[in-house]
């Protein structure tokens, strides 16, 4: 596969490294050759802008600099965080809306998807949670703007 846009059913976009990424939709999974920021970035352009433009809005939005959570659609409200910098090698990105539970797991993360799948990150739980709460709150805010 060469391309994939993000849409609803995307749990997680998974670096494998800087060629192949792991896509983790509620149903199936697929394999793209690309790293997980271009994948980001071409959704990004799908929908109308792109993946630094997107970081800068939440960056004035939250005032937060660092591991930004962003939008990649507006209207379906899809929010995806990193566990860490995005342009990481190993960066990985989960979509907000099908996080059901968190864990920890031998210092990790264990992340449970609505659709039952789970997944180990190398992220502290309490990192984790920091990342969830920023996202909630962007789009808590985005919400809000909307009405």
């Amino acid at each position: 596969m060469d391309s994939y846009e993000i849409n609803k059913d995307t749990c997680a976009i998974v670096s494998l490294n800087s060629n192949v990424t792991k896509i983790v939709e509620k149903e199936d999974d697929y394999f793209i050759n690309k790293n997980s920021y271009e994948v980001m970035e071409d959704s990004c352009q799908y929908y109308g802008s792109s993946c630094e433009g997107r970081m800068k809005g939440t960056k004035m939005i939250l005032g937060s600099n660092y591991k930004v959570p962003i939008i990649i659609e507006e209207s379906n409200e899809i929010i995806f965080f990193p566990t860490e910098s995005p342009t990481s090698e190993s960066c990985i990105w989960l979509s907000l809306n099908h996080i059901k539970m968190f864990e920890k797991s031998n210092g990790m993360t264990k992340v449970t998807f609505d659709s039952g799948k789970t997944m180990i990150i190398k992220m502290s739980p309490s990192a984790f949670e920091m990342q969830l709460l920023r996202a909630n709150r962007l789009g808590s805010i985005m919400r809000k703007r909307k009405e």
